[in-house]
């Protein structure tokens, strides 16, 4: 055989071999995941290292891409709306087959207006509203992993710290979709022998220190929700650094402040219980992998609730204020990896 044909048929099989191989990632089964935060925020960050978790683990051929509405930063109501329109142009870019929503931001402002279809099946992570507020109830290409607040570990460690006591509690967030969700959860809430006598959503740190500096004397405890994307002021609009908003919280605030995010300790808080990041990562994950192996016209999987929590603990702050836990919430601080000596 002379060297032309050699080359030739070498190059046929190496453009033979480029075309199967485009035509095997172009069939492989698409899955989108978008966040409505941004990509450097540490709660994302988690999930996302929950997802990759499971995707190191997986071995059915998919491809995963992810995009970020930013909603955390404080948007006029314009840029809202552009950063939706971004995130349906994406979902028709990509068409994937299975569209995981992040948090309720994602599900409110896109997600939501796939219900119904063929394509993409949707799955929301951590939405503190009910499934119904979405119109998901009943939904055939919908299922998803709802958050619920442990707020029952909150009203337990308060009896531990204060036995026999009915103390007043206080909740404040941010005036995003994520704080309000999360505010109706406390305010649904059985807090007996407890009682919440203020719960607040407020969109900058100047108005969050307002509100806290009249809480002295009239409030126990203060119930500190996600702070994502909290402003400096009305005025200036940059976001404030996690470290600033709870160092100035556990130095000023006179009730004793509990997170509801890991975040609040890691940041320089005494004591949280949150809903794990990665856990729902993970989570996710593997409902969108086995769903995509689902015959086609199978129902939709049941939708679940976040189940487990994580104590996050800086004993040193809860020192100051006279406060000793039980060992057991040290070791399951420790066992999470959200100990701070």
């Amino acid at each position: 055989m002379s060297a032309f044909w050699k080359n030739l048929l070498i190059g046929a099989f190496l453009l033979g071999f480029i075309g199967l191989l485009g035509s095997f990632n172009a069939n492989k089964p698409r899955i989108l995941v978008l966040h409505s935060f941004d990509q450097d925020s540490s709660w994302v960050r988690n999930v996302n290292l929950g997802m990759q978790e499971t995707l190191r683990h997986n071995r059915r051929p998919v491809a995963v891409q992810w995009h970020y509405l930013g909603f955390d930063r404080k948007l006029r109501q314009d840029q809202r709306n552009s950063a939706a329109v971004e995130a349906h142009r994406a979902i028709a870019r990509i068409d994937p087959q299975i569209l995981i929503a992040v948090d309720d931001e994602s599900n409110h402002h896109v997600a939501r207006y796939y219900i119904g279809r063929n394509q993409p099946k949707v799955l929301f992570v951590s939405i503190d509203q009910s499934p119904e507020y979405y119109g998901y109830a009943g939904a055939g290409n919908v299922t998803g992993i709802a958050e619920r607040l442990p707020l029952a570990a909150v009203r337990d460690v308060l009896l531990e710290t204060h036995p026999g006591q009915s103390l007043r509690i206080a909740a404040l967030g941010v005036s995003n979709d994520t704080g309000r969700a999360e505010l109706a959860q406390v305010q649904a809430f059985d807090w007996t022998p407890h009682r919440l006598m203020a719960a607040e959503t407020l969109g900058s740190f100047a108005e969050w220190q307002g509100f806290i500096s009249r809480l002295a004397g009239q409030a126990d405890a203060l119930l500190v929700l996600s702070y994502d994307g909290l402003e400096r002021s009305n005025q200036e609009h940059q976001a404030i650094a996690g470290a600033e908003i709870a160092g100035w919280i556990e130095t000023n605030a006179q009730p004793l402040p509990l997170g509801i995010r890991a975040e609040y300790v890691q940041d320089g808080g005494g004591l949280s219980f949150s809903s794990s990041p990665v856990a729902f990562g993970e989570k996710a994950m593997k409902l969108a992998l086995n769903w995509l192996d689902a015959p086609a016209g199978a129902a939709a999987p049941p939708v679940t609730a976040s189940t487990h929590f994580q104590v996050s603990l800086r004993p040193a702050r809860l020192a100051t204020r006279g406060v000793e836990l039980p060992v057991i919430y040290a070791e399951a601080a420790r066992i999470g990896e959200s100990y701070f000596p």
